[in-house]
């Protein structure tokens, strides 16, 4: 196309076409997004209630920590010395003098056993046995197959053969391959292994 030709086409474009051209291009509006800042907004509010909410959890109580008097090493010596005295087996000299005292103190440990959280447990070669619920009747027709010669705190478990965590003095029978009967204040409790 030539410089004349590009002219003429030029002179025949309506006067319309041409003033449309010159006006300003009009954009096309987007409509405000509104969902966006209350989405930001929501999930800030979960954060902080989150940590709200973890912080709450973790936090020791208050009133935990004041319940003890006495700081928790003074309670454990405390508690070894009571167990002690309640793990002497009965001679058969003081047995009526003490037999009421012995009740209440086998109360006393199976009540505290049981809100330790920890079970009675005896460790016998290698072996962890706990106490059973089962009731049993055991006649100890033979001589016991040994003594329970040491004793651990009521809240942990045994590490060496012939310990247990409720006491030291106490005869046992090995009465199968998982079982055995100890003998505690005239009753035979049935200790199993797991």
């Amino acid at each position: 196309m030539t410089e004349r030709e590009l002219f003429e086409a030029i002179g025949h474009l309506d006067d319309d076409l041409i003033l449309a051209a010159d006006a300003p291009v009009k954009k096309r509006r987007r409509p405000p997004v509104y969902w966006r800042s209350l989405a930001a907004a929501a999930a800030c509010a979960c954060i902080f209630l989150g940590g709200i909410t973890v912080w709450q959890r973790s936090a020791i109580p208050h009133d935990a920590v004041m319940l003890s008097a006495q700081p928790p090493e003074a309670a454990a010596a405390e508690t070894d010395e009571a167990m002690a005295d309640t793990a002497a087996p009965q001679t058969a000299g003081d047995a009526e003098a003490n037999e009421g005292a012995a009740a209440q103190s086998a109360q006393d440990t199976a009540e505290s056993s049981t809100a330790l959280g920890v079970a009675r447990c005896v460790q016998l070669d290698g072996v962890r046995y706990f106490e059973s619920p089962a009731q049993i009747d055991f006649a100890a027709n033979r001589d016991p197959d040994g003594v329970i010669a040491d004793s651990v705190a009521r809240d942990t478990f045994p590490e060496t053969d012939g310990c247990s965590n409720f006491g030291a003095g106490y005869s046992y029978w090995i009465t199968g391959e998982k079982s055995i009967v100890v003998e505690i204040n005239r009753e035979y409790l049935l200790f199993e292994a797991n």
